[in-house]
């Protein structure tokens, strides 16, 4: 008796699942490059790729995954100086656009991000080197044409940084920062 009410339980579970799935419909261009730069500590010029997912959140909001690939660069101010250090910034998560099956307008993310910055000074030299796992933004994304689009974003940073090396110390890096960015993108 106990093997089928069991039975009876996931069947039923699966086929209350299967009604919260929706698939999206109209996807043209499946993929996003993005060409782009964002303000933040480290600033970022950054190329990133998107993937338009066929299955749609709880609430039937498109999705997109995201792939970002960035030079970073930052500058310290100590006594003797600015010191500026450069390094790569990698970084994956997803894409929820709030407008119902819509690619476009207003949309809110969030990633993982991996942060490797080297400063090589005279005077200054070690590696700076963080992880974020809360990096949201908020976006608006204008589709000029059906192949180009223009995304302004704005959100945070909130770091977990590793132990500088050689002369870089955390203290001169702060954990939360504000993050403003721009990005050209080409879809097919």
């Amino acid at each position: 008796m106990k093997k089928i009410v069991v039975f009876a339980l996931l069947i039923s579970s699966f086929s209350f699942a299967q009604d919260k799935i929706k698939l999206a419909r109209g996807i043209d261009q499946k993929r996003t490059i993005n060409l782009g730069f964002s303000f933040s500590e480290p600033n970022a010029f950054e190329l990133t790729g998107e993937k338009k997912h066929l299955k749609k959140n709880y609430f039937g909001n498109n999705q997109s995954g995201i792939l970002k690939l960035g030079y970073g660069r930052t500058v310290v101010n100590l006594h003797d100086g600015k010191h500026i250090g450069t390094g790569i910034i990698l970084s994956s998560g997803s894409r929820t656009f709030l407008k119902k099956d819509s690619w476009k307008e207003f949309y809110y993310q969030n990633s993982l991000e991996f942060g490797y910055i080297r400063f090589k000074d005279e005077f200054y030299t070690g590696t700076y080197k963080y992880l974020s796992f809360f990096n949201p933004e908020v976006g608006y994304k204008w589709q000029v044409s059906k192949e180009v689009s223009i995304d302004p974003s704005m959100g945070c940073l909130w770091k977990i940084e590793w132990r500088g090396t050689e002369d870089v110390d955390n203290n001169s890096f702060s954990s939360l920062v504000p993050r403003v960015g721009i990005k050209i993108g080409y879809s097919f």
